[in-house]
């Protein structure tokens, strides 16, 4: 039986290092709310309500709530008990330049040699055992080529294996490791907004996680798009 409906989460992070601002946030707050479709079943977007903020130990804790089922992550004030399905997680973060968006394909290890702005560095062999790389299981280069076909030819979107071995790939590594524990498909993308402070640059941005979040959900394998 085909489903009614896909959730996607989204989160973004928080002011950092030099920058007294994060485009990510402010992409993440722009994505509609739910993502209508003729003659598909509706997505809708769960935004992580709170800007993540770069400290090693916070970020540890919160991969696993991420995951968790609990509805109370996404929404502080819900009391429903009713575990939550999430079919997709995009994490947005801001790399440091002007004009490209990133889709990330890989997360690594580490290692992860700067410290996070509490001045404190992730504890060694907190993710020893784990695997020195992980993979999105979606064909990444395939989504960029239709993510680029939903938006302006004038704004560029490209594919990447190296998201900087800081806080963006540390989340993506995160939750890809989660779901690579429990044997699940890698169903975790990770864009990177440019630095560009401007209202047409968060509109861009806005445009290209729509596009983005539509692409994953019609990327799924079948076995994730019917009912239980």
């Amino acid at each position: 039986m085909k489903r009614k409906s896909f959730t996607v989460a989204v989160t973004g992070f928080g002011p950092y290092r030099e920058y007294d601002y994060n485009n990510s946030s402010a992409v993440r707050d722009g994505i509609p709310n739910q993502i209508i479709r003729k003659g598909q079943p509706p997505i809708n977007i769960l935004k992580y309500p709170h800007d993540i903020n770069c400290i090693y130990t916070e970020l540890l804790q919160l991969a696993p709530e991420l995951w968790s089922g609990k509805r109370s992550v996404y929404d502080p004030g819900s009391v429903s008990t009713k575990p939550l399905e999430i079919d997709v997680i995009i994490h947005i973060g801001m790399h440091p330049e002007d004009d490209v968006w990133f889709l990330e394909k890989r997360a690594r290890r580490g290692k992860y040699e700067q410290p996070g702005d509490d001045g404190k560095y992730l504890a060694r062999d907190v993710l020893k055992g784990q695997p020195e790389k992980l993979y999105v299981d979606f064909d990444v280069e395939d989504i960029a080529a239709r993510v680029r076909g939903r938006i302006p030819d004038d704004i560029t979107v490209q594919t990447s294996n190296d998201a900087g071995l800081y806080f963006c790939e540390l989340i993506s590594y995160l939750s890809l490791a989660i779901l690579d524990k429990r044997k699940e498909f890698g169903r975790v993308v990770f864009l990177h907004v440019p630095k560009l402070r401007s209202e047409e640059s968060i509109k861009r941005g806005i445009k290209i996680a729509t596009a983005l979040i539509t692409e994953c959900v019609d990327s799924l394998p079948g076995d994730l798009k019917q009912v239980g």
